[in-house]
Order: C-alpha cells, then structure tokens, then sequence
C-alpha cells in the first residue's frame, strides 16, 4: 500500500512460502513491512533476513513482527527464511526490486 513516499508492506510467512514474494518500490521511499507467521504448529519459527539492508528476525508462529527502513539503496535485494522450518525451506525466498 503506498501513500506518497510512504509504502507499507503486508506479508504472511507458512511453510514454504513467504507471500508476497516480490516487492517493488522506489528508491526514498520509507517503507514500513508486517510480517506475521500464520503457522498453528508451536515449532514452526521462520526467520526473515533481507540482504542489502541489515534486516534479520525471527518471528514465532502466530506472532507479526513489524520493522521499518528508508529504501537509499536500488537494485534488486533478496530475502529469504533463516529458520529450517520444512523440505521446502528453500523455496521460502522472494525479493524486493528498489526502483531509482
């Protein structure tokens, strides 16, 4: 959702997936990101790093985490769980396109 420089980001993380999985904003603007784990199961922790900008968490099932950044740098950045949660820990990944 953006308003002016201002984007905010809604994102659910469940075994395998982290949704939505590409993000694209514009390079200033101040972007505020939601993460919540709708796992049920009380084992399954997802961690979320996000390179380029110093970002790393882990969020426990059932739990949002919220974290806020200014978008200075462009390109194409990656993020992805941290946490083993599941044979298809690999596919959880995305990334976020800063545009210039």
């Amino acid at each position: 959702m953006r308003n002016g420089n201002q984007v905010e980001i809604f994102m659910t993380s469940i075994r395998s997936r982290l949704t939505p999985d590409h993000i694209e904003i514009k390079k200033g603007d101040h972007v505020i990101w939601h993460i919540t784990n709708i796992e049920t199961a009380k084992d399954a922790t997802h961690g979320f790093q996000l390179g380029g900008y110093n970002i790393s968490l882990s969020i426990e099932p059932g739990e949002t985490t919220t974290f806020e950044f200014d978008a200075v740098n462009d390109g194409v950045f990656a993020f992805y769980c941290t946490e083993f949660c599941s044979a298809l820990h690999l596919e959880m990944m995305g990334y976020m396109f800063v545009q210039p």
